[in-house]
């Protein structure tokens, strides 16, 4: 278990700035937020005690913090703050946050503490998408007014160099965007019941889980055949066609346990056939990556170093959600392969990634749209490397739209 407070907010800060910024400069910084007057940039003392979880923040903190406006708090942030943070450990730091909220097991899942976007902790823990600086800001005020911060120097200790690190394969889970987008409750429980439904329809391999005749989704949700959830018991959810859904309101104790047994069944199947399927794709990625020497390498194009965001750089809605889902699934596996095979001296990968540059330039002079690039792209991947694994081709070129050889920033 992990506690959140002062300690160990600032020090998975501390831990995530680049070597010229002082710790005394970024304490004393996430305080200005609170009181411009109160600074302590160079109390050496104040400061270490305070990231040491040894004494509380001072009544001057303490007192003013519930009159501060948190939007104000994450606009000192964009300013003044954010700067001092190590631009490739932004994700990293949204993740450590999000285990300690979810370890502290003195907050509630309904206790809100983002409280610009009034976002409860079992949201917060859930969620993949951050307006960076409202997070830091708003979880910050949540400690000053409800966390003490003495006597935490136990907790602080457990907040270390390998704790953070332990996140880095991760990052790719955290999406870093400049503002929530409002979406109704109605909406957003409509997606709710319909995400279920279909992963339930999925796990039941589309057929009923009682009769077993196939299910049918519908847009009008009247078809005699259309899929239903079905609440078995608090923790259990399972699908069925509407005449059973129907027949088991009279179900007995036993026929229902049996169907419990058989749904616990149906998800250790569903968890081994995903386990299955990953490691196949990564298996066809490498094969694929082995046969890249049939390609016309060449070494006449520059490659960017910078790399940009998936989001700014496609504006079709479904490539987008295809590249990410590829990119989130499978962007580490692609990038362990290159570094074995290139260890192995059976791949230049500064090579092949000019030549995939090069296959996008190409194509981007035909004026075509970017689904049609990137099929176009994934289609020749595929042609020039022996005409297998499709979809191992499509994980690879949405690697390089990650990586920046694939698309450019849109202005």
């Amino acid at each position: 278990m992990k506690k959140l407070c002062f300690s160990t907010f600032s020090t998975v800060l501390k831990l995530c700035k680049p070597k010229r910024i002082s710790q005394k400069l970024l304490c004393g910084t996430l305080l200005l937020s609170i009181v411009p007057t109160y600074d302590i940039r160079g109390d050496d003392g104040t400061v270490s005690d305070l990231i040491r979880g040894i004494k509380n923040l001072s009544p001057i903190i303490t007192d003013h913090a519930p009159t501060v406006d948190p939007k104000l708090i994450a606009d000192y942030f964009k300013k003044n703050l954010i700067n001092m943070i190590d631009h490739n450990k932004k994700e990293i730091i949204i993740l450590a946050l999000k285990d300690i909220i979810a370890s502290d097991q003195s907050i509630n899942s309904t206790t809100v503490i983002e409280n610009i976007n009034n976002i409860t902790k079992d949201t917060l823990t859930k969620q993949n998408d951050f307006v960076f600086e409202e997070f830091l800001a708003g979880t910050l005020q949540y400690i000053i007014l409800n966390v003490e911060n003495r006597n935490t120097n136990n907790e602080v200790k457990k907040i270390t160099k390998e704790y953070i690190d332990s996140f880095s394969n991760k990052r790719l889970e955290i999406n870093l965007i400049d503002k929530y987008q409002v979406i109704s409750e109605a909406t957003l429980d409509e997606i709710e019941i319909d995400t279920r439904l279909l992963l339930l329809i999925s796990e039941s391999g589309g057929k009923c889980q009682n009769c077993r005749r196939p299910l049918a989704l519908h847009k009008d949700r009247n078809v005699i055949n259309y899929a239903k959830i079905y609440q078995l018991t608090s923790s259990t959810e399972i699908v069925l066609c509407v005449e059973c859904e129907r027949e088991i309101q009279n179900a007995t104790t036993e026929e229902k346990s049996k169907l419990i047994a058989e749904k616990q069944n149906l998800e250790v199947l569903s968890i081994a056939n995903a386990a299955t399927s990953r490691h196949s794709i990564e298996k066809e990625i490498e094969e694929v990556l082995r046969q890249v020497n049939l390609m016309d390498i060449s070494d006449d194009t520059e490659l960017k170093i910078d790399p940009v965001k998936v989001k700014n750089k496609i504006n079709e809605q479904r490539l987008k959600e295809k590249v990410l889902f590829n990119v989130r699934r499978l962007y580490n596996g692609v990038n362990e392969t290159l570094d074995r095979l290139s260890g192995e001296n059976n791949l230049n990968v500064e090579l092949f990634a000019k030549n995939i540059k090069r296959m996008y330039e190409d194509a981007s002079e035909s004026q075509l749209n970017q689904s049609a690039i990137f099929n176009l792209l994934v289609d020749t991947l595929y042609e020039r490397t022996g005409r297998n694994y499709k979809e191992a081709c499509e994980i690879i070129i949405s690697y390089f739209v990650q990586r920046c050889e694939v698309f450019d920033e849109i202005t």
